[in-house]
């Protein structure tokens, strides 16, 4: 009598690896959409960081270049003709030879747009590599963003972080001329 040999035979091999492999590609598909996603509460959370951070320095500065926040306490005017008017919306900006140490209102911290990212000391912050600031800031009277450069008593500050997945976070406040 022969023993009987309990074995795979090629074919039964060929079948199982091909069947397999099959499995093994439909589960690494659904997976590896999972892990590129898995970063973007990360960056999600950095470009936040970032926007309140900036929003925060920026609304701790004066509302103008002429505005007085010791005492005695000056709002900018535009009506009066003297020098204590307020910048006009042409010239809003950082003035020349000011840096972001020296920012005194919040029209400065537009020169910040497409730099790199640094703190206010001027150190480049190598977490928000690939992340880049825009800052805009114009008179919005009316609280609308609608109608910009309508009067002197806000100015409306945004602030666009741009990750680098291409995702973009929007921060938007006013300062009131005060």
């Amino acid at each position: 009598m022969r023993a009987h040999n309990h074995g795979f035979t090629l074919i039964e091999l060929i079948i199982s690896i091909v069947i397999f492999a099959i499995a093994l590609t439909i589960i690494t598909g659904l997976i590896a959409p999972q892990a590129r996603q898995s970063a973007d509460p990360i960056i999600q959370l950095r470009a936040n960081e970032l926007g309140q951070s900036l929003m925060n320095e920026i609304l701790a500065k004066s509302f103008d270049e002429h505005s007085e926040r010791a005492p005695p306490f000056r709002r900018c005017s535009e009506s009066s003709l003297d020098a204590e008017d307020c910048t006009s919306s042409e010239n809003l900006g950082s003035e020349e030879g000011e840096t972001r140490t020296t920012y005194d209102d919040v029209d400065d911290y537009i020169a910040l747009s497409d730099q790199p990212i640094t703190n206010s000391l001027g150190q480049v912050l190598t977490q928000y590599q690939g992340f880049n600031v825009v800052v805009t800031v114009v008179y919005d009277s009316d609280f609308n963003s609608a109608t910009a450069n309508d009067g002197v008593l806000a100015k409306r500050v945004t602030v666009i972080i741009s990750s680098p997945n291409g995702e973009e976070y929007g921060f938007s406040a006013y300062k009131g001329n005060y």
